[in-house]
């Protein structure tokens, strides 16, 4: 991956400020059998960089060693920190001859173990800044979520026959629930049919004795 293009892309399409300073952090793994050649060319980046409008700082680092280093024998890490004084004067430092040949250099040749990674950052915050963006953060974070209006309604509980979908409460008749005159309905009697029933028949019983 060529890092030209990710960086004019990076600075075009940034919501950042469109004036103020922009800090360039750029790292490269490269590859043992290359480094020779990736020294070369990253220290003629670096003299004619230097030299460009707008560039307040340009400096190229190696990984040193500490417990969880990322350089191995097969690979070193160098990470490349840049600070220009407006996006678009960086986007006329990665369009520079220079900026192209590195990159041709890097890609010819094979250097890197993987792609570059790349991040663009903004001015140095202040106390006074932080305090802002923690004050915008918490309130954001305390207004509501605007409701999706795609998501389907909460499913309604049928008071009379439990909730749709769902098997009916415990205890529950399937037929009418807690209703006795839909349950005795259904049984093709009405309440209290039983019990004039049996009245009836003890009458009978006592007038035959």
């Amino acid at each position: 991956q060529r890092l030209t293009p990710l960086v004019m892309a990076t600075a075009t399409e940034s919501g950042g400020s469109a004036s103020g300073p922009v800090h360039v952090c750029a790292s490269f793994n490269v590859k043992s059998p290359t480094l020779p050649d990736f020294c070369e060319a990253a220290g003629r980046l670096l003299a004619n960089a230097r030299s460009d409008d707008g560039c307040r700082s340009f400096n190229i680092q190696r990984e040193i060693g500490w417990a969880r280093q990322i350089s191995t024998q097969g690979q070193s890490l160098f990470m490349l920190a840049q600070e220009w004084s407006t996006p678009g004067e960086l986007e006329r430092h990665v369009k520079s001859a220079h900026s192209t040949q590195f990159d041709e250099a890097l890609k010819d040749s094979s250097m890197l173990a993987c792609a570059p990674n790349l991040s663009l950052f903004g001015p140095s915050l202040k106390v006074d800044d932080l305090k802002a963006l923690a004050a915008e953060a918490r309130a954001a974070g305390d207004q509501e979520p605007d409701p999706d209006p795609t998501a389907a309604p909460p499913a309604q509980e049928n008071k009379s026959s439990g909730a749709a979908g769902l098997p009916p409460r415990p205890g529950r008749n399937r037929t009418g629930g807690y209703n006795l005159a839909a349950s005795s309905a259904s049984s093709g009697s009405r309440p209290g049919s039983a019990t004039r029933s049996r009245g009836e028949a003890n009458a009978k019983a006592r007038a035959r004795s």
